[in-house]
């Protein structure tokens, strides 16, 4: 059963409150939901470190093709018997951002959550520090889970090194692609006419030969 608004609201209240109270606003409680945030770190495929967000420098850009790691502002502490489910804001699906990380969040988890995203649009998306982001709906489990699917000593507070370890190097952007072929071009228009008079002139000394 999801939970509604009443209920969310209720657990955000509780000694150990379902999203932790430095980063719980009512604002973002929808009806059966509540909206996520973007939070302070972020990571861009192919930079060397990940980006800080803050009120003075907002603004994240993901350009076309762009994969990005980010991040959401709320820290989470589902009890056992909740689980999350997760998904992007619509108007963000609308210029193309799609969510490829987990869609679900297991029961226990305690932290902020990180997604995977991808630009699979024709324009630059950026997004803003603070901003509604991803929305989650919460649902109660029935019965007991047993042992946690993994181990969690500390909440999660940031990306991962090894995450970002293991998504480094260059990123190949559709902006990319465009910026290659273009270059490319202007380099054909510039030595093709110096290789077709080279050519001539060659099939001329043949001849002549």
């Amino acid at each position: 059963m999801f939970l509604a608004k009443s209920r969310i609201a209720e657990l955000a209240a509780e000694n150990v409150p379902l999203i932790d109270k430095d980063t719980y606003d009512p604002k973002c409680l929808q009806q059966s939901s509540y909206d996520l945030r973007l939070g302070k770190e972020a990571y861009l495929v192919g930079t060397d470190a990940p980006i800080f967000l803050s009120e003075d420098e907002p603004y994240l850009k993901i350009t076309p093709g762009q994969f990005a790691i980010l991040t959401c502002f709320e820290k989470l502490n589902l009890p056992d018997n909740i689980m999350g489910f997760i998904t992007l804001r619509n108007n963000l699906k609308m210029q193309g951002l799609v969510n490829i990380s987990g869609f679900h969040v297991d029961p226990t988890f305690k932290g902020i959550l990180i997604f995977a995203v991808n630009n699979a649009g024709p324009s630059d998306i950026r997004l803003r520090f603070g901003e509604r982001t991803f929305t989650i709906f919460l649902a109660e489990v029935a019965g007991k889970i047993g042992n946690p699917r993994r181990e969690q000593k500390e909440p999660l507070e940031g990306i991962p090194l090894n995450l970002i370890q293991n998504l480094g190097g260059s990123s190949v952007t559709l902006t990319k692609l465009q910026k290659d072929i273009d270059d490319l071009r202007t380099k054909m228009l510039i030595y093709a006419p110096f290789a077709v008079a080279a050519l001539l002139a060659l099939i001329l000394n043949l001849l002549r030969g």
